[in-house]
């Protein structure tokens, strides 16, 4: 079995999760990103649309950004382990260290690592539905490659995911597209581009078997109820999570001592990737603190004057 020690290993290769790795190499340490898909990036692997909100990085769509992500993380030679879970992970008390395991193509391997930092990101909420073809949940590639041209479209949900790929379906010239939401929580613009009489604001119901909403029948039932955290340490670790997100403090450092959770595995104020960045910013540079300070010699931190310690 194979054995690496790390100053931090990183649960997940987004957007969070990979500025974190960066961030850390470039303090000095030793990241390893864990990543169970077989390419970094997150979720932006799923998006075709254009980052408009990324300063600098607008002229990009999601996948053409992940793939930006993963060529610069390569070429800082940062170690990655790509199709990975991890089986198995605890503290080992004495060392005060992390030991995980996980495999790679079949191959068992053990890593330890000073610090843990969970970037796992999200998944998208599926209330009572499963996903069809005629069910689909949550935006992304699924909306881009359905045809919706001629179809009848129910969209569920009130926030911005519902009313932004009302936009993008609207494109795909269906039929009729209504959005049913019992609360309206998008932003002003996105509201503002609805359609006279595509939106309904109250309590509905919902036959799935029938696929009707309100009692009339609809070609497709797109669910946009939101997001949930991805926690892949809870069978070893009882982080405080709040509605299934991880709860950190200002530093990302959550109720378990030495492990941080970033990205909107966190519920950020703004989940988007820029946040997710910046998260992975604030715990690298925490990290790196707690980790100078016990390389630096007494004698030396004596002589360091107060505002920069």
């Amino acid at each position: 079995m194979k054995r690496n020690h790390y100053d931090a290993f990183i649960v997940g290769g987004g957007p969070a999760g990979c500025s974190c790795g960066l961030w850390l190499k470039h303090l000095g340490l030793r990241p390893l990103i864990i990543e169970k898909r077989d390419r970094l990036g997150g979720l932006q692997n799923d998006s075709p649309y254009p980052n408009v909100w990324i300063l600098g990085k607008n002229y990009l769509n999601g996948k053409a950004f992940a793939r930006e992500v993963s060529k610069q993380i390569k070429n800082e030679n940062i170690t990655v382990s790509l199709g990975s879970e991890i089986s198995s992970v605890k503290y080992l008390e004495q060392e005060k260290m992390f030991q995980a395991e996980f495999k790679k193509k079949g191959k068992p391997i053990a890593v330890t690592a000073s610090f843990l930092v969970l970037a796992t990101g999200v998944v998208p909420r599926t209330g009572p539905f499963n996903p069809s073809s005629t069910v689909l949940i949550g935006p992304g590639i699924t909306i881009e490659n359905t045809n919706f041209r001629g179809k009848t479209v129910a969209i569920l949900g009130g926030g911005d995911n519902a009313f932004e790929n009302y936009q993008f379906i609207k494109r795909k010239k269906p039929k009729s597209i209504t959005i049913f939401a019992r609360h309206v929580r998008a932003q002003i613009p996105f509201i503002q581009e609805i359609g006279k009489g595509d939106l309904k604001v109250g309590e509905y119901s919902v036959n799935v078997a029938e696929q009707q909403v309100n009692g009339k029948r609809f070609d497709y039932l797109v669910v946009m109820y939101g997001w949930q955290g991805v926690n892949t340490l809870e069978p070893w670790f009882a982080l405080n999570t709040e509605n299934h997100f991880v709860v950190t403090d200002s530093l990302r450092r959550t109720s378990v001592e030495r492990i941080y959770a970033i990205g909107e595995v966190t519920q950020a104020s703004h989940p988007c990737c820029v946040t997710a960045m910046a998260d992975g910013i604030v715990a690298a540079k925490d990290i790196q603190r707690r980790i100078d300070e016990t390389r630096i010699p007494l004698e030396v931190k004596k002589k360091i004057p107060a505002p920069f310690k």
